[in-house]
Order: structure tokens, then sequence, then C-alpha cells
């Protein structure tokens, strides 16, 4: 049975009545599987014996006329922040597009690899252990990087006129991963009963005839759907529902992330790919994003939109190290403080929906939050977004301990630091 949708009514204000350009499109999808063995990412170091199915950056264009930019999803665990720079000084170089026209995110598949140094991994010895020991293949990093540049360049030359619509319905595909054990311990499980995000948004770009583009789709799961000992290439459960989608609507799909710091799949299948359970999320997830893309009745070709940034600054875990590679995130106050400043970007659109994004694997009570006081009639959080600062957990989280608080660089301060900056952000963005 399809899970029951939840569908907002689709509403584009018109932004402004001056004459301006049409706004156009594009959607790419640019094979990424490494030709030869690499070092996977999410668990323990394992390096792949194979590849179960292929690997993609899925890519964007819009441009309204003032504006171009690009959002990528990448068939990858993490990218570093420093690397996510580098990129974009090579992308600035070749193409003149600036970084900050470019949002690049990571599906956080745990059967792929990490691109990047290994900055944070570093300082994080006593909990990761020799996970950020492996010496990584930089081919394959320039090959990512290479590939992306291509496929936004792709993406430009194939702007064409386009309309554009979003809704917002619920999957059942989640589930809360944070359990208790009966000693009190807080462990990587399924808490049923603990707090779930599964809203499900999507944008749908389609030309002025009314076919297809492409579609993003945005909803919080952890790619752990495979388990520590696979050992092949695959997109997990992201890259499993975008194939099962982009066979039915014969585009590509992006699926980019959501606060997923908590979040895991409803189903783990170890490595049997023959399973009931790995193909069940083309039911759980797939087809809700078909009958969304499907409850989508109008459409716009007037739209406009706006791409701004700001830092929210929270104290830094004083048992903890920082490097130079990520000083850009980092600042002493006066009283000699270690504060982590946190790039926040948002994207606006016909001032009716507002999308937000941070390097974060947040956990998804913030984001709830954030949206529960948000002006707009739709948010989204798109996590993972140019880079990884690791985990931010909530307030009671870090009392309660686990893996996640294990691995963050934050403090208990940082829900509140984090909540309040980025909806003070919101909030003042044009409405």
């Amino acid at each position: 049975m399809k899970p029951t949708l939840l569908v907002s009514a689709v509403i584009l204000l018109h932004v402004s009545t001056t004459a301006a350009e049409p706004f156009r499109a594009a959607c790419v999808k640019v094979d990424i599987t490494p030709s030869t063995p690499q070092w996977l990412h999410g668990y323990a170091p394992r390096k792949s014996e194979g590849v179960h199915d292929r690997i993609y950056h899925r890519i964007i264009a819009l441009d309204d006329g003032e504006t171009e930019f690009y959002l990528v999803a990448s068939d990858m665990c993490t990218i570093t922040p420093s690397f996510y720079h580098d990129v974009c000084q090579q992308l600035k170089q070749q193409t003149g597009i600036r970084q900050e026209q470019v949002w690049w995110t990571a599906t956080h598949t745990h059967a792929a690899p990490h691109v990047g140094p290994q900055d944070l991994g570093q300082l994080f010895q006593k909990t990761l252990g020799d996970r950020f020991s492996i010496k990584h293949d930089e081919d394959h990093w320039q090959f990512v990087a290479d590939r992306l540049i291509e496929g936004i360049q792709r993406a430009r030359t194939q702007l064409e006129p386009a309309r554009l619509g979003i809704a917002v319905g619920e999957a059942a595909a989640n589930v809360n991963r944070r359990e208790r054990t009966d000693d009190g311990r807080i462990v990587l499980g399924r808490n049923l009963d603990g707090v779930v995000d599964r809203q499900l948004g999507l944008i749908r770009l389609e030309r002025l005839d009314g076919s297809l583009i492409g579609l993003v789709t945005n909803y919080a799961i952890h790619g752990t759907v495979l388990g520590s000992n696979n050992k092949l290439i695959s997109g997990d459960v992201s890259g499993l529902v975008a194939a099962y989608v982009e066979t039915l609507i014969g585009t590509p799909m992006l699926f980019v992330n959501g606060a997923e710091g908590n979040i895991g799949p409803r189903y783990n299948v170890g490595s049997d790919f023959d399973h009931p359970h790995w193909n069940a999320y083309n039911k759980l997830l797939g087809d809700a994003i078909l009958d969304l893309n499907e409850s989508i009745a109008s459409t716009t070709d007037d739209v406009r939109f706006s791409v701004q940034q700001t830092m929210v600054e929270t104290p830094r875990n004083p048992e903890l190290g920082w490097l130079d590679e990520l000083s850009d995130y980092a600042q002493v106050t006066d009283d000699g403080t270690n504060i982590v400043r946190i790039p926040v970007y948002s994207l606006v659109i016909n001032r009716s929906t507002v999308i937000w994004g941070a390097p974060l694997e947040l956990f998804c009570e913030m984001a709830l939050k954030v949206r529960d006081a948000s002006p707009y009639q739709n948010t989204f959080y798109y996590g993972l977004t140019n880079g990884s600062l690791l985990y931010m957990p909530t307030q009671a989280a870090f009392a309660e301990l686990g893996y996640e608080v294990g691995t963050s660089p934050f403090t208990a301060q940082a829900e509140q630091d984090f909540t309040s900056g980025v909806i003070h952000h919101i909030q003042q963005l044009p409405q």
C-alpha cells in the first residue's frame, strides 16, 4: 500500500511586474563510478570489490534572467569543505561561475567514497579509529572534480525555457536511529518512538510544453540500508530510489538529503541485495515521489530566486583542536573562546519557498524548529551542503551521549545558537 500523501497547494507568487528574461532550467546526470577499487566511507575501512550500481553527479541549472544557480547531488558519502572550495576555484577559472552560485550536496551513501583531504576526521581518532588513516586515491578525487565541472558546463549549455512547480508530501521510509539499550546506553539502531522528519519535498522542472526536465527530491535518511560488510559500490537508498524513479520518468532526479543526523532507514539489508527490504524502498519512497510529482497540478514560468549566505557561530568542543585547512570556519572571541563558524545557505524561490542548507549532519529536531518558525509556505533543509562539519546533535542528545556526540565538533549550546541564527536569517529574507 502506498503511503498517504499530505500535499500543500502549489502557489508561486509573482515577484516582479517588470519585463525580465524568461526562466530557464536544465538537468544532467554524469557518471562518477570509479574504475579502480576505492575505499568506501562511513564505516570501518573497506576497499570496494566491484560495482553493484553506478554512481553519479546529478545537476540542475537554473537561470531566472539575472542569476545562474547550480545544485549538485552526488552519490558519495561526504565532501571535505576544503575540497569544495578547491573545485569551485577550478570551476571559476574554467567557466567564470562563482562559488556562491554552486551548492554541492552529498547523498551520504555509505557504499561510495569520500572525496577530499581528511580535515575534521583527523580530530576524532578516539571515536572513528582508523577510518581516516587510509590513503585515498587522489586521482579519483580529481576525476570526480573534472566530471563535476564537465557536468555543470553541460547543464549550462542545455538551459532552455522552463516552468517550475513545488509540492510537499510525506513518506514512511525512515526512522529515528538513536536506540536506548536496557542498560541505558544510546546506540545506533531503531527508535520507533523517537522524533523523525518524514517530510518529502519535490521540485518539478518542465519545458513549456509540459514535458519533464528533471526532479529534485528532498528527504532525510541515512545512506545505510547497506551495512559495513558490503564491499560493492552503490548509491544505497538514494541511488536505488533515484534510479527507480528515473526509469519511470525518463529524466534525472536529484536526491538531496535532509536533516539525517539522527535518522536512519526503516530497514537494513547488510550486503544482501536480494533481500526484499532492499527493493521495498522503491515503494516506500519511490512511489511517494512519483505520486507527489503527479500531484503538481500547476507550474509557472514566472520564476525569480535569490541566493544568500550567512554565518552562524557557536562554541567549539573545548577538547578538540582544529586544522589550518578549516581556518575559514574558526574564530577566537575576545575572551579566548574557540568558535566554529557555520555557513548557512539560502535559496528563496518566488518568495513562497525557502531552501536552506549547511555542511552538517543535523539532528532533525532543529530542522523541524526552523520549519515551524519559517514564514514561508514551503521550507526545505538540504543537508551536507558544500562539505561536512560532521554531526550537530541536540542539547538533549549531548546529555545522552552516543556515537554522534562523540563525532561532533560542537557543544550542547549548538542547538540554541544554530536554530536561533538560522531562524533569524530566514525571517530577514524577502517575503
